[in-house]
């Protein structure tokens, strides 16, 4: 019976049939190619945009930690996250490697300033990832506050399954 209903229409008008349970749905041919369209433009670019940050989210870590381990002086923590090659280019031009970072910090200064990460972005490369970030230095010294803002590019290396601080630059930012 409804093949008898269905078989005219199907004649004069260019319908898509679909069968759902005992009974049929008719849908429009631009109707679902609207669909298709949207579905092939706008979900591929919600799942990458969504795929990054899981990616990425070790790194972002990382970084926090080792703000953290800046601000307690704690060389343990360093020693850790950064690689045996370490390359570490101060603000004013001067290099240092790992050993020479980690002596240097032996001595902890009684006004340490604590710094936060104002923002993190990571690019992704398979084994390597660089990350640039912007962090804030308030603090007090000589009696007197101050506030430093600094940009560091810091390239990190999977080493099994660690990842290694492999070479860090940082310059102040001049407000």
């Amino acid at each position: 019976m409804i093949s008898n209903i269905l078989e005219p229409l199907m004649k004069t008008h260019t319908l898509v049939f679909i069968r759902v349970a005992p009974s049929f749905v008719t849908v429009r041919p631009l109707v679902v190619f609207g669909w298709m369209v949207f579905a092939a433009l706008f979900a591929p670019s919600v799942l990458a945009s969504t795929a990054p940050a899981d990616v990425t989210a070790p790194i972002r870590l990382l970084e926090n930690e080792l703000t953290a381990a800046f601000n307690k002086y704690d060389t343990a923590a360093l020693d850790r996250l950064w690689d045996r090659d370490l390359t570490f280019v101060f603000p004013n031009g001067i290099q240092a490697g790992k050993i020479e970072r980690l002596s240097a910090m032996q001595k902890v200064p009684a006004d340490v300033p604590q710094s936060a990460n104002e923002s993190v972005d990571v690019s992704m490369l398979r084994d390597a990832a660089v990350a640039i970030v912007v962090s804030r230095w308030p603090g007090m010294r000589d009696g007197k506050a101050f506030f430093m803002r600094f940009r560091a590019t810091h390239v990190w290396v999977k080493r099994g399954d660690d990842w290694r601080l492999l070479a860090a630059h940082v310059s102040q930012i001049k407000d």
